[in-house]
């Protein structure tokens, strides 16, 4: 006999009470008067009608980067429409009419492709309330595999299908399904301030839909006809409705869409991946821009010169032209990718546009790996130990190592064999995949010939490395990976016009990765180094302000000067307006990316911008290991550019917080006497216009004489060599004042 039992109810007395004896009393609620059980029951009912109501704070999504706000249900009656306003035929159903013995009409909430759309109570369920929506005509047996397939569909993230009904007004029938109670997306957006949704909200809703589609494709099929229309926000939830559209990938015969939404190629290719991801990239565009219209359609996204928004956020403007290219193989692979570039973008929005940073928890590099120009500035004045002259100047073999790499794809059927030979010798990882590439289990990888591309530039066959990467091209030449090997190889082969252009590639596929851009930005300082022209200001000041202030906007710029720096492309003007916007783009959004902070630093230098650079180089935390390289870079820029009292003490002030164990101390502090005594000389001044001593010693030129000459004996004491031992103290000698006895 089964031991299993089924539900049971369970007596639940609120009154009984263990510690005293009731024995006495035997029916509560015979004394109260009333049924105590139907009243709790009642209270618990209203309790929960009154909660639905209740407004509630919302909610943050997309990894805390935003806050959506909560939308409360919408009314039924309020969802409903008169349909003599809509240019469509009358409806074939009237409010009150019954379909199927159990769905009223209560009248019609839209009109689609497949005609109206209605409301409907269903009465064998108490107060459910549904939509009815028609089906496309089909021979019987496609219309009930399609039915079949529908109703399997069941995600959180896609209205339920309850039902599907034959009805002689309709041919093929209605599809029943969940009413969702509140506002689409297009309702919430004509309600906003200037009736587009700021970029994080429109993005945060983006990120939510997502799973959504991302599950229909894992299904082999393609939702078709996404918009703002057929996003549905209720409460703490977003959801697809309407899946007349839905079909098969590479189906044939009618598609459903939306003109202006819809992939150009869905007419002649048939529905794909690529053209969802299409309708992704039109309906953010349709969410937080002033699209124009044609013939009743939106029409072709405006450019950065015409919209000061996408100038602003460069990066979400590349990401929407990524996702609408005309040819969908130069799209999103899949909404994965997508979803990893969005997460990017949505942080460089809020570092941009609030000064918030949040870490990069979805990136297909690596964290950087080391550092390049932070150091070049401050050794400098290590020639006061040595004599030995040293020059300020990045070099590509420095940058290619601290660039981030591209992390491994784990779906690639060599991505096992990749982690296995990370941990061997370059010589001997590199025999390894070169073996594997000639075995039918590796054939289609593209990780294992990107492997060996990596394992020949680690052991600095770099030739080699661009003989592999020209074989491959026939094959990978698509790939971003590809693309980023192929910069780095031509980076350190100092062919700096053919990086640009590779990295330039990457950041239109990945234009939410700060990989490519740092790239970009070192490749375009190199070339300007190659110029000559790395001190030379080359930029009007108010481009410089709008483009390297962590403060400043690109929407500030005007049409025409935005436009010119846009349409060159190797002239030194242009190369300073990008090393200036991509620095400044990953040191707002990548706090520990400090190599951008100094070489945005170095950029607003050579325009004279020395406020700016300090700036720059103030947000390098404290708690990071070149804080202290980025103080002493800043003591060096404010007496390395125009000479005043104020930036002279400042450059002190600065110093004196420094310990005096930093082995660079007297040096740096050499040179800031130096150039005091070198303001006052140009000045014609013998004494600064405050009484305020400079360190220790008073700011005149016999106090600033006598300071320079003992930091100088003291830095004497330092130094590696005799020679220079004595030059030093030479040197003391001569800037000494003259003595009498």
């Amino acid at each position: 006999m089964s031991t299993d039992h089924g539900t049971e109810a369970v007596h639940f007395d609120p009154f009984a009470d263990d510690d005293e004896d009731m024995s006495e009393i035997t029916d509560i609620s015979a004394l109260l008067g009333v049924d105590t059980s139907r009243r709790a029951r009642e209270e618990a009912i209203s309790t929960f009608r009154r909660n639905r109501t209740v407004k509630r704070l919302g909610r943050t999504v997309a990894d805390g980067m935003v806050h959506l706000p909560f939308v409360g249900l919408t009314q039924p009656q309020a969802a409903l429409m008169d349909p003599s306003t809509a240019k469509a035929p009358a409806p074939k159903l009237s409010t009150g009419d019954v379909v199927a013995d159990q769905y009223e009409i209560l009248g019609v909430i839209a009109h689609g492709g497949m005609g109206w759309i209605y409301l409907a109570n269903d009465r064998n369920v108490s107060g459910r309330l549904v939509v009815l929506k028609g089906m496309q005509g089909m021979d019987s047996g496609a219309a009930e595999a399609e039915r079949e397939f529908l109703a399997d569909i069941t995600h959180p993230g896609i209205v339920k299908i309850y039902n599907f009904i034959d009805d002689p007004r309709q041919p093929g029938g209605f599809i029943v399904m969940e009413y969702v109670g509140g506002p689409s997306l297009r309702s919430r957006r004509n309600v906003m301030p200037d009736k587009v949704f700021p970029l994080d909200i429109a993005i945060g809703y983006i990120l939510e839909i997502l799973p959504a589609l991302e599950y229909l494709h894992s299904r082999g099929v393609v939702y078709n006809d996404l918009k703002p229309d057929n996003i549905i926000v209720t409460e703490e939830q977003v959801k697809l409705i309407d899946l007349g559209a839905v079909s098969g990938i590479g189906a044939f015969g009618y598609i459903y869409g939306t003109r202006g939404f819809q992939a150009p190629e869905v007419a002649t290719e048939g529905p794909s991946v690529a053209s969802d991801i299409y309708t992704v990239g039109r309906t953010l565009a349709a969410l937080t821009l002033h699209l124009p219209v044609v013939d009743g359609a939106y029409a072709d996204l405006p450019s950065p010169t015409e919209e000061p928004l996408l100038r602003h956020h460069l990066s979400y403007y590349r990401l929407l032209q990524h996702c609408t290219h005309p040819d969908p193989t130069q799209r999103f692979r899949s909404i994965a990718e997508l979803r990893t570039q969005l997460f990017g973008v949505l942080r460089e929005i809020l570092a941009v546009r609030d000064g918030k940073q949040f870490p990069a928890q979805h990136s297909l590099f690596s964290p950087q790996r080391s550092t390049f120009g932070t150091k070049h500035l401050v050794f400098r004045t290590d020639q006061l130990i040595d004599g030995i002259d040293r020059t300020a100047r990045i070099t590509a073999s420095e940058v290619v190592p601290a660039l981030a790499s591209p992390l491994i794809d784990r779906e690639d059927v060599g991505a096992n064999m990749l982690s296995g030979s990370s941990y061997a010798e370059p010589q001997e990882a590199l025999e390894t995949l070169r073996q594997a590439m000639g075995t039918e289990e590796y054939a289609h990888s593209a990780e294992i010939p990107l492997g060996v591309v990596r394992a020949l530039l680690d052991l600095g066959y770099t030739g080699d490395a661009r003989s592999w990467l020209a074989k491959l091209e026939p094959q990978l030449g698509e790939d971003w990976r590809f693309q980023w090997y192929s910069g780095v190889t031509d980076l350190l082969l100092e062919d700096y016009p053919a990086a640009q252009d590779h990295f330039n590639d990457v950041l239109d596929i990945l234009p939410g990765e700060s990989a490519p851009k740092l790239a970009m930005a070192a490749v375009a300082e190199l070339r300007l180094q190659n110029f000559g022209l790395s001190a030379t200001p080359l930029l009007p000041p108010e481009v410089t302000h709008a483009t390297g202030d962590l403060e400043g906007s690109l929407a500030d710029l005007d049409e025409e000067t935005f436009d010119r720096l846009a349409s060159i492309k190797d002239e030194p003007e242009r190369l300073r307006f990008n090393a200036l916007l991509l620095y400044g783009l990953v040191w707002r959004t990548n706090p520990t990316t400090v190599s951008s902070a100094f070489g945005l630093a170095r950029m607003l230098m050579a325009e004279n911008q020395v406020e700016m650079a300090v700036a720059a180089l103030d947000r390098v935390p404290q708690a990071s290991r070149h804080h202290r390289m980025a103080q002493l870079t800043t003591i060096l820029h404010l007496i390395s550019g125009t000479l005043t009292e104020s930036r002279v003490r400042r450059a002190a002030r600065r110093l004196e917080e420094i310990p005096t164990n930093e082995p660079r101390f007297y040096q740096i502090k050499i040179a800031v006497l130096s150039a005091a005594l070198t303001f006052l000389r140009e000045s014609g001044l013998r004494a600064a216009a405050s009484p305020n001593e400079l360190f220790e010693y008073p700011f005149t030129q016999r106090g600033l004489r006598i300071g320079l000459a003992e930091t100088l004996r003291l830095q004497a004491r330092m130094a590696p060599f005799p020679r220079h031992r004595y030059a030093l103290v030479d040197m003391a000698n001569q800037v000494r004042p003259a003595t009498w006895f």
